[in-house]
């Protein structure tokens, strides 16, 4: 994968990677390039359950050294394949993004609130979801990113907690307030689904294709239930735009070979799914509001909780009678009552 002077290459061994590097040094002092001996970085990545055995890749009198994670055109990739510390890394790059520009803009209480929303949707919103359509993520890491967002939307829209009894603004109140259409999973779904027919509508013989789309050669998985990859995740995210019938056997490849129908349908799915979502948190919300006014009025007919006789009013410690504490007041008591000035 080149871009510029970047280069990203896979292999399969470490024999056909030493290989390709002395040929990529000796292609490109033809051109008077060098290759960065402090830049070049291998990374390995194995199968769970197979342990890493050292080796060392050299070309044209350079050793490159080992690293657990690459970074190319701004995402950072892991050895371990996941995406969990990639999420974490999105999260502070949109927080930086976020300061730089919070004073003079997103905390200001009297800046126009739909100028801040367009400019946080705009900046910091792709900088948290920089390079999602190829993501991999799981029910944890939508709640990350939901949170994250929400804590956006927030302090964007100036809503503070006043007293300690004020409940938290919740993720579907903040986008109502807000004026946001889709929450982060939501929009990731989409993308997802928008860049697969992108990647279905290229030949067969491109990379992107063949990585995404392909399937490997031989091998056995391991016992236990396997991780889903990302084609699983665009049957999930097929199932959650309620397009199931675009899911049986394959339909939806053919759908997406044509873009603008492809695109209305994806669409079509996620007004679906926030309809449905925000059905859900509304019923969600009034059986929490029915299980707190309940609590209320058995606390106004019961009273509130007294204390146990005995019992300490911090800690909720028992306090044995005959203490040291007492027997030190009562001796204190007499002093003062025997007591007889000189």
């Amino acid at each position: 994968m080149l871009y510029a002077d970047d280069a990203a290459i896979v292999s399969i061994s470490a024999e056909s990677l030493e290989k390709m590097m002395s040929v990529i040094v000796r292609v490109a002092g033809l051109f008077g390039l060098m290759v960065s001996e402090p830049k070049t970085e291998i990374m390995c990545m194995l199968p769970k359950g197979i342990e890493e055995r050292p080796f060392t890749v050299s070309a044209a009198g350079q050793t490159y050294k080992h690293t657990d994670r690459f970074g190319y055109l701004g995402r950072t990739m892991f050895a371990d394949g996941k995406a969990d510390r990639e999420i974490t890394s999105r999260c502070c790059r949109a927080w930086k993004c976020y300061r730089r520009n919070s004073a003079s803009m997103y905390d200001r209480r009297r800046a126009d609130r739909q100028l801040k929303i367009r400019l946080l949707q705009a900046e910091v919103v792709e900088t948290l979801l920089y390079g999602c359509a190829s993501w991999s993520l799981t029910a944890e890491h939508y709640t990350k990113l939901n949170g994250t967002h929400r804590q956006f939307l927030t302090r964007c829209i100036g809503w503070s907690k006043r007293k300690r009894s004020d409940r938290p603004l919740s993720y579907a109140q903040a986008l109502i307030q807000a004026g946001c259409e889709e929450t982060i999973e939501a929009t990731v779904r989409k993308r997802r689904l928008c860049f697969a027919g992108n990647i279905m509508r290229m030949e067969d013989s491109r990379l992107p294709k063949r990585m995404l789309l392909g399937a490997m050669a031989g091998g056995v998985g391991y016992r236990g239930g396997q991780e889903s990859d990302w084609v699983s995740r665009l049957g999930e995210d097929l199932v959650a735009f309620n397009m199931g019938d675009e899911k049986e056997g394959g339909k939806w490849k053919e759908s997406a070979k044509d873009p603008e129908v492809w695109y209305n349908k994806v669409e079509d799915g996620a007004a679906w799914l926030m309809r449905k979502w925000h059905r859900q948190e509304a019923e969600a919300s009034a059986k929490r509001q029915r299980a707190r006014e309940a609590e209320a009025e058995s606390t106004a007919i019961s009273g509130p909780k007294r204390k146990r006789v005995g019992e300490a009013a911090v800690g909720g410690k028992k306090r044995r009678p005959g203490t040291a504490v007492e027997a030190s007041r009562a001796t204190e008591a007499a002093l003062v009552a025997n007591y007889v000035p000189d």
